[in-house]
């Protein structure tokens, strides 16, 4: 039976996500551990996602767990992802794109495992990926190599390896207190999920899922990444794919940055 004192939130970005999002919300509303919220951040679609969205949540009667909020102006991605978060009121809050497939028990297997550990502040997970075209790009084979399945959790260690986000946004669950601790350190233009792994990281809270709870359209996520590159830090795929200056112009207030992290940091790097 599911424990009614613990609050889940869905964290939700979309942008012109029309063709995609009904599935989502679906996977996310037929989890076997109940969703208590979804806050969903529209970044000023120019489709008819938020006309989608409104009539999902009106023919579903879902007014009560799902939020809309649709941006006057156009905030980019990093931006609008962490309005979505800083909007959330969930012990644990889940990151989620518009355009995966959640597994039916991702929320109760992610739940369980940071119930059974108090140190884990952000727990990520393999996930499996899926295209809607024969001629998609394949997801990198390093990225795959890590990937082992075998249901064991994994506590990454604050090192140099570990600096850069090892494990994609929409897999992450994060407990409230991580945010509670660092949301003051977040910067616009700092994608969520490269600001949560650092943080976590800091505060030697990291922690991999090694098993898949994310059906991943990779198809989609890559061409949407393409759009994220004008907001976030890039993450190691991002940096396969531009040089490392790309990292420094990323990172106006760099030194700062740097700053931050040896000042949270649990071992020195």
């Amino acid at each position: 039976m599911q424990d009614k004192t613990i609050k889940i939130s869905v964290a939700l970005a979309t942008y012109n996500g029309s063709r995609y999002i009904t599935e989502q919300l679906d996977s996310i509303l037929s989890q076997t551990m109940y969703v208590d919220e979804i806050i969903i951040c529209d970044d000023k679609s120019s489709d008819d996602t938020v006309k989608i969205i409104n009539q999902y949540i009106k023919e579903k009667n879902l007014s009560d767990v799902i939020s809309l909020h649709v941006n006057e102006r156009n905030l980019g991605y990093a931006s609008n992802f962490m309005k979505a978060v800083k909007m959330t009121a969930g012990d644990y809050i889940f990151f989620c794109d518009q355009d995966d497939i959640w597994t039916k028990q991702r929320v109760q297997q992610m739940v369980d495992i940071m119930n059974s550990n108090s140190k884990i502040l952000l727990l990520g997970s393999e996930f499996e990926p899926f295209t809607v075209s024969h001629s998609a790009p394949q997801v990198p084979k390093w990225e795959l190599a890590k990937f082992k399945g075998d249901n064991s959790v994994e506590h990454l260690k604050y090192s140099p390896e570990n600096i850069f986000i090892g494990c994609q946004g929409c897999t992450m669950c994060v407990r409230r207190s991580l945010l509670d601790k660092t949301l003051n350190y977040w910067y616009s233009g700092w994608a969520h999920d490269e600001f949560v792994w650092k943080m976590a990281l800091c505060l030697d809270g990291l922690y991999f899922y090694l098993i898949y709870t994310d059906l991943m359209n990779y198809q989609a996520n890559l061409m949407l990444n393409d759009h994220r590159l004008n907001y976030r830090i890039p993450s190691r795929y991002n940096r396969q794919r531009t040089p490392w200056l790309a990292f420094q112009s990323a990172l106006p207030t760099r030194r700062s940055h740097y700053r931050l992290m040896k000042a949270l940091a649990p071992i020195s790097p």
